[in-house]
């Protein structure tokens, strides 16, 4: 019995020894996702032609009554545009307000009374 034991022992060394050999023991075997790599923009150093400052510059906003004109008209056909929207939707869409303002009351049947805006008795 005891052989036995110490046979199965032996062969489980012989088969895991090579693999712990092959672990990564040190810090400097990392996997690359784990290291952090600082990158920083490099500058070119050739200069721009002449086609690529035309293209690179930035548009030049004038302020001019004409431009802020434009501006209020946009502003004005955004605000008028979240009006309809907001008109679009049902007014009273809950069903439990029977069309009133506020949701009617739960009364008991022997305090109901007949209501005069909806037609129902609550």
């Amino acid at each position: 019995m005891q052989k036995i034991l110490i046979w199965t022992f032996l062969s489980l060394l012989a088969v895991i020894a090579p693999r712990l050999s092959l672990a990564q023991t040190t810090l400097g075997d990392k996997a690359p996702e784990d290291i952090q790599v600082h990158s920083k923009k490099l500058k070119p150093t050739h200069q721009q032609t002449k086609r690529q400052k035309i293209l690179l510059k930035r548009a030049k906003v004038k302020h001019t009554a004409q431009y802020e004109f434009y501006a209020r008209v946009e502003k004005a056909a955004k605000e008028k545009q979240k009006l309809l929207k907001k008109l679009a939707a049902p007014q009273y869409s809950n069903p439990l307000y029977f069309g009133h303002k506020k949701m009617p009351k739960k009364n008991p049947p022997y305090k109901m009374q007949y209501c005069k805006e909806c037609g129902i008795r609550h």
